[in-house]
């Protein structure tokens, strides 16, 4: 299915990993869950970003689907197309794929000093 130059209600990003200091890269590049909500409804994806693929004021286009239990709509990101106010077309965001991390940041200090 296709969501075709829609302008929508609001775009949330959430951080999908457990966050890690600046000292080992940040969370920039974390994984994190984008939320579109067009009409109510709400689109998502996730992707290695924490910037928006959209602006305030933009119209934007894209393909979705339904995942495995009909209860979500699943944005494919590679489809996903920002239109400016003065209509020019605009490809944001890192499109990569990204394994989720799991583990935490290690806590500061030599590792003799994390029992206490």
């Amino acid at each position: 299915m296709r969501i075709e130059k829609s302008g929508f209600n609001a775009y949330n990003t959430y951080l999908e990993e457990p966050s890690r200091p600046a000292s080992e890269g940040g969370n920039t590049k974390a994984l994190h869950r984008h939320v579109i909500i067009i009409g109510g409804d709400k689109y998502s994806f996730f992707a290695p970003w924490s910037g928006k693929f959209a602006h305030k004021g933009e119209l934007i286009s894209f393909d979705w689907d339904w995942d495995k239990t009909g209860t979500f709509r699943n944005i494919d990101k590679l489809s996903f197309e920002a239109f400016t106010k003065d209509g020019g077309r605009e490809i944001r965001g890192d499109r990569s794929e990204k394994v989720r991390r799991t583990a935490g940041a290690r806590p500061p200090g030599r590792r003799s000093e994390w029992r206490t």
